[in-house]
């Protein structure tokens, strides 16, 4: 049917009347039109798209088959970060993000994927990098969904068999409940395990190393010796110092004594008998006897006691000195003093001796205390290892040791994930073919009309070469000059069987 056609009849004189304004635009009247004319045109674009977005729909799009299962996450009183603390560090949300993340985390995929296998994953179809594949299908295929201020997560996972998606989401499910716990509560008590180990090997190296510095300079316990020595040069000094004084002080006496024995003679006279009196004493011990027997008065006293007196004159005359038997001998004066510096020379000997040994040690343990004091840096350094070392080994066994005593009290921490419902095989596949059809349908219908009216508009408006004439002013030439100046658009020719929609109003050129 052509638009020459649909004019001609009952419309000629409406086409007329309202062909005398110019139009420059298309409306809702004209698409259809448009639309109308190339119907068939549609209707083959539309049947072939249609066919093959139907044939894409049956070819391409497969079942699915979607496994669910649910945990709840509780809220007592637990330490772990599962229930929020008694503090209340953690709110619902922070408490399920966590749990979320950390069930959909790549460890716990990865665990998933170890212990059922790429082929479990991906079929018996598996590639050379079917462990890259799985992860990466695995990581598609698997979704998590909350509702709002619930503790329940919903874990889902969609395969092409029922078996499969079940197989997979159960791996997951078991491999997130052992990864949950080793984080939460093995995690720290194997890590301070190891923390342990490493902190009593670094005490062994540093113990080795001060031992071998040890060793390697002949030294047992650097400190002690060091004290021990320190010790030694302080005693030898004093012992020095009050050797060198006996000595000087021996010396000193020797010398002394020396000049002394220049003026004492070697010998003297020891004793010298006179017989002068031994007369005055007979005489003496003759007058006692008389007094016995007489008066002091009586003339044998008397005249002894005349006797007496001559003598006595005759001593204290000095007439019997120089008279009578002497001997003389060795000075024992000089003899003490040859004898005291004798003594006091070997003294002095002694200590000179003595001195000088004590001085060789003194050379000696100050050399070794020279040495231990050009060694006590690197000791200091080594020894300050070893006491770092310990501390530190300290301190992690102690850790360790707290660990484990909690450890039983946070075992149940584990337990604060609970499985509502494991996965079962779907009994029923979720298939696409439906939304495919009516994609294919909207496709196909869309392209079809929107190729129809471009092919209408191209062939009644571009490749006419303008606006086509109708049937009535082809037989009839125009009757006035403003029936030949005003153009006539295809808009304004309605066809008698189409009824009238809408209209523009008419716009002047």
């Amino acid at each position: 049917m052509t638009r020459d056609q649909d004019i001609a009849g009952s419309n000629e004189g409406r086409v007329t009347g309202l062909g005398s304004g110019a139009r420059g635009d298309l409306d809702l009247f004209d698409v259809i039109a448009l639309a109308w004319s190339e119907k068939g045109f549609i209707a083959l674009i539309f049947a072939l798209l249609f066919a093959i977005g139907v044939a894409l729909s049956l070819t391409m799009l497969k079942p699915s088959y979607e496994a669910r299962s649910s945990l709840m996450i509780l809220q007592d009183d637990n330490p772990t970060p599962a229930t929020a603390g008694a503090g209340g560090a953690f709110t619902l949300a922070q408490v399920m993000q966590s749990e979320s993340q950390l069930l959909s985390s790549a460890t716990v995929l990865r665990r998933a994927l170890a212990e059922i296998g790429p082929g479990a994953v991906l079929g018996a179809g598996a590639g050379s990098d079917a462990t890259t594949s799985a992860l990466r299908a695995m990581s598609n295929s698997f979704s998590l969904s909350r509702e709002p201020n619930s503790t329940a997560i919903n874990a889902s996972y969609t395969a092409d068999t029922a078996d499969r998606s079940a197989l997979v989401l159960n791996a997951i499910i078991d491999a997130y409940l052992d990864y949950r716990e080793e984080v939460l509560i093995e995690t720290g008590v194997r890590g301070l395990s190891v923390r342990r180990e490493q902190a009593n090997a670094a005490v062994e190296d540093a113990q080795a190393a001060r031992d071998a510095f040890l060793l390697r300079h002949d030294l047992s316990n650097f400190e002690i010796e060091q004290q021990t020595t320190d010790a030694l040069v302080g005693n030898l000094t004093d012992r020095v110092n009050t050797s060198s004084a006996n000595r000087d002080s021996a010396l000193a006496g020797a010398q002394a004594i020396r000049e002394r024995l220049r003026s004492v003679p070697e010998n003297i006279e020891l004793y010298v008998e006179n017989g002068v009196d031994a007369v005055l004493l007979d005489r003496q011990s003759e007058r006692a006897r008389l007094l016995a027997r007489y008066q002091p008065g009586a003339p044998a006293v008397i005249a002894l006691d005349r006797e007496i007196a001559a003598i006595e004159a005759f001593l204290a005359s000095g007439a019997s000195d120089g008279r009578g038997q002497s001997r003389t001998g060795p000075n024992p004066v000089r003899q003490s003093l040859e004898t005291d510096l004798a003594t006091r020379e070997a003294n002095a000997r002694a200590e000179a001796s003595m001195l000088a040994a004590l001085e060789q040690q003194l050379r000696v343990n100050r050399d070794e205390a020279a040495r231990l004091r050009q060694l006590e840096p690197e000791f200091t350094r080594l020894e300050q290892n070893v006491v770092a070392a310990e501390e530190a080994a300290a301190i992690v066994a102690g850790q360790e040791a707290t660990a484990s005593a909690r450890r039983s009290s946070t075992l149940g921490g584990a337990d604060a994930v609970r499985l509502i419902d494991r996965a079962m095989p779907p009994l029923q596949a979720k298939s696409m073919k439906k939304l495919g059809l009516i994609a294919a349908f909207v496709l196909a219908a869309g392209v079809a009309l929107f190729a129809g009216l471009m092919r209408g508009y191209w062939r009644v408006y571009i490749a006419a070469g303008g606006i086509p004439a109708t049937t009535s002013t082809r037989q009839s030439a125009p009757t006035s000059a403003a029936e030949v100046a005003a153009p006539r658009h295809p808009a304004n020719d309605l066809p008698a069987d189409i009824p009238i929609l809408a209209r523009v109003a008419e716009r002047t050129a």
